[in-house]
């Protein structure tokens, strides 16, 4: 069983080091024309190719490679502070490079690890080489990797066979994708923009002492793999690489330095890496080449990140961190609040994965939850347990939950037990169909909280329902129902919010004829509603009620909803007339800040409105700190 569970945590530490990106696959080198293969790389006066190479030659090299990587997990429990997931890699030992085939537009080279002297690799703590057995099985001697290069020497695919073990495939093309470049040209100096497994960055290159050594610095990362759903992020990179040869053309050695600390622009962490590795020439020899017959047809290119095996279950293995769910009831059951619970947000996201791991374990945490003398705090928690689960044993357990007598002790918590319903991702329609009906109850019971917690859940539930879902309208029913019937600033506030839950196109024709109702918080309900209406109208909506909102709450929650949606440089400008022309309402100025943030890159508008910012009386320091390091950041974007 050891060597399966490490299969796993491999499987994962390759999520956590390297991110999944759709890259094409490779063909191109499939097959060489035997003509093509010959003695030695002919010898030109242009710079490249960047190394020679001999056919059959094998060169030995000691290699040294440390990457640490921590990243932010895509999931943050509700109200914890971002989960992050730290995998580190260290080997040191030797490696060889043999040149399988030489031709006029390439060349082929076998890369093998040889030699290991040291071989350490943790992904939250957890070794992954508990024992020698563990590196034999995964990064074997036999295992090898055909390096495709072109004419230039660039890195363009690499190759395995099924023969060689997942974790080597990984770990040789990582290694090969640092040692080589991808983008070559012949010239003294040059800049691209390499597609690498960490993202698209931008490098400059440059030869140096009479062509003997090619510099590389990478200056800015344009696209994180992992920041796919944060496009924009603030980074610090310093990247160094030296590329050397030989006075005869030969790789001499390799030197790659690279720190990378990535952030939201909210300044919320998003990734770190650390990468230091060492390659230098040792010896070399003559050896046979491999039978013609032998073929490595798993072909990949450098930045591609191939994950192999189950990539939810290594992910949800890695999260759980060795949990189970005996502990995790065991720990629950001993708790009197969960304020006791040591690092209750790692446990949290320890305990839903070990829920998920074992998903028929879900009834034993309900029955937990129906033991007499359980606080309401605690029952909470074990909710939020099961909806982070989120599978159909969870959501059965949880609708059992919060109907039961037990949950109804409590009268001032039910309400928020009912509304972790709504934070299911993939919600049941049988979940949607029980919070209608107890939407219904409540309100011939006339329990006003738990109408409006079940309404809450209700919209968040068809939010997250399957586009054309045939129960969208049958849950929409009740939501509009109740803002039709509300009589009263607070029904209506309350019905609104429910309603903006759902974010459906039916929100911003029932929504905005309240951006101008009498009372402010009726007003800030329909700009929370109307933050997520799907028509490109709400936007022009939203700025329009602004621009003759007096009232300072009202303002952020405008400002709030606008910061979810998409602006261009028409709506910049207008919302930048309406601060320069003294709008702002005193105190809402970290809502506006919020909406400037992510949206820096050479915008002139934004400049105006941080102008606008620093020049306002009465600010409070932290404000004001704010404006000024965000527009010592728009300077230096813009050059200036």
């Amino acid at each position: 069983m050891r060597r399966s569970r490490l299969a796993v945590r491999t499987a994962a530490l390759t999520t956590t080091l390297l991110f999944v990106g759709a890259v094409p696959v490779w063909s191109y080198f499939h097959h060489a024309a035997p003509e093509a293969v010959v003695a030695a790389a002919p010898v030109s006066a242009s710079r490249l190719p960047l190394y020679r190479w001999t056919v059959g030659e094998e060169r030995t090299y000691h290699f040294v490679w440390n990457d640490l990587q921590r990243v932010a997990l895509p999931v943050p429990q509700q109200g914890d502070a971002p989960q992050t997931m730290d995998g580190t890699l260290s080997l040191d030992g030797e490696l060889t490079l043999q040149a399988l085939e030489v031709r006029a537009n390439g060349a082929r080279v076998r890369l093998a690890v040889k030699r290991l002297d040291r071989h350490d690799a943790t992904l939250s703590g957890q070794a992954l080489f508990p024992d020698a057995a563990a590196v034999q099985a995964h990064l074997p001697q036999t295992a090898s990797a055909w390096l495709e290069l072109d004419g230039r020497g660039a890195l363009v695919a690499v190759r395995f066979s099924d023969a060689e073990p997942p974790l080597f495939r990984q770990v040789a093309q990582t290694l090969a994708a640092e040692l080589f470049p991808t983008e070559l040209r012949d010239a003294a100096e040059w800049s691209a923009v390499e597609s690498t497994q960490t993202g698209e960055v931008e490098a400059r290159f440059q030869f140096d002492g009479e062509d003997a050594r090619l510099t590389r610095r990478r200056a800015r990362y344009q696209s994180l793999r992992a920041a796919a759903t944060a496009p924009a992020f603030r980074q610090t990179l310093s990247s160094l690489t030296h590329f050397d040869r030989d006075p005869e053309g030969f790789l001499a050695g390799v030197s790659h330095d690279e720190i990378l600390d990535a952030t939201h622009t909210d300044g919320r962490p998003l990734m770190s890496r650390r990468v230091r590795l060492r390659l230098a020439f040792s010896t070399r020899q003559q050896k046979p080449l491999p039978p013609a017959t032998e073929d490595k047809p798993i072909v990949r290119a450098p930045s591609q990140v191939a994950f192999e095996g189950d990539e939810e279950l290594a992910l949800t293995t890695s999260q759980a961190d060795g949990m189970t769910v005996d502990a995790a009831l065991q720990v629950l059951a001993s708790a009197t609040d969960p304020g006791a619970i040591p690092e209750l947000g790692t446990f949290a996201r320890r305990a839903i994965a070990a829920l998920k791991l074992e998903p028929h374990r879900a009834g034993e945490l309900g029955q937990l939850f129906l033991q007499k003398g359980r606080s309401p705090a605690m029952r909470e928690l074990m909710l939020d347990l099961l909806a982070g689960a989120g599978h159909a044993d969870a959501q059965a357990t949880l609708r059992e939950l919060i109907v039961s007598t037990e949950a109804r002790e409590h009268a001032g918590a039910h309400g928020l037990m009912v509304q972790r319903a709504g934070f299911l991702r993939e919600p049941e329609p049988e979940t949607g169909r029980l919070l209608a009906r107890m939407n219904t109850e409540a309100r011939t019971a006339g329990d006003v909280g738990a109408e409006r917690a079940s309404a809450y859940a209700l919209g968040a539930v068809v939010s997250r329902l399957p586009k054309g879902s045939p129960e969208v309208a049958e849950f929409l029913r009740p939501l509009e129902d109740a803002l039709a019937r509300a009589d009263n600033a607070e029904s209506l506030e309350h019905s609104l919010r429910a309603l903006g839950n759902s974010g459906t196109e039916r929100v911003m024709d029932l929504a905005s004829p309240h951006l101008r109702d009498e009372a402010p918080e009726v007003r800030s309900a329909a700009a929370g509603a109307l933050r997520t209406a799907p028509q490109e109208a709400a936007t022009r909506m939203l700025l329009d009620a602004l621009m003759s909102e007096p009232a300072r709450a009202v303002q952020g929650a405008l400002l709030d909803a606008l910061n979810a949606r998409t602006l261009g440089a028409p709506e910049l400008e207008r919302l930048s007339g309406w601060v320069v022309a003294g709008q702002l309402a005193p105190g809402a100025e970290a809502a506006l800040l919020n909406v400037l943030t992510p949206r820096m890159d050479d915008s002139a508008a934004v400049l105006r409105m941080l102008q606008a910012l620093s020049v306002r009386p009465d600010q409070q320091p932290a404000t004001r700190a704010r404006v000024m390091a965000l527009m010592a950041q728009a300077s230096a974007s813009r050059g200036g």
